[in-house]
């Protein structure tokens, strides 16, 4: 399975605004700024924070659980 990433879809110039998670349909992340001026790099950290909390609580239940059902396929039976 492909490991998910983050791709920015919709671009302020060089400002990345938008992103969505390459391995969910639909999962998108707006950047959000504190100041009434934003820096590219406050808006990359948004996205990237964004999706690092989606990647912890979305895919590692993923890879949890698809690591259990491999390890019950993979026991020895018994003859």
């Amino acid at each position: 399975m492909k490991k998910p990433s983050l791709r920015v879809t919709k671009w302020l110039g060089d400002i990345p605004v938008t992103g969505e998670c390459t391995s969910c349909a639909g999962v998108r992340f707006d950047a959000k700024s504190n100041s009434h001026r934003p820096t590219r790099q406050e808006y990359q950290q948004s996205l990237q924070r964004q999706f690092d909390a989606h990647l912890k609580q979305v895919h590692s239940l993923q890879e949890t659980r698809q690591s259990s059902s491999l390890k019950v396929d993979e026991t020895p039976k018994d003859k």
